[in-house]
């Protein structure tokens, strides 16, 4: 799993990466934060991206 971090103010990321801890605690995901100038929304502060591999249990062989 990986997850990334977009913010539109950097001095967030320790409370962004707080919560982000919480709710990513047992899977502990590859992270990436980083600073954008905005989004679409200038009231958006933070997006969170998330990629993941599902396994189904199937023989791959």
């Amino acid at each position: 799993m990986r997850t990334r971090i977009l913010l539109t103010r950097i001095e967030d990321w320790q409370a962004v990466a707080g919560v982000h801890g919480e709710f990513f605690r047992d899977i502990r995901p590859v992270n990436t934060i980083m600073q954008v100038s905005r989004f679409i929304d200038p009231d958006w502060l933070v997006e969170i991206e998330a990629d993941a591999v599902v396994d189904d249990g199937g023989d791959t062989a």
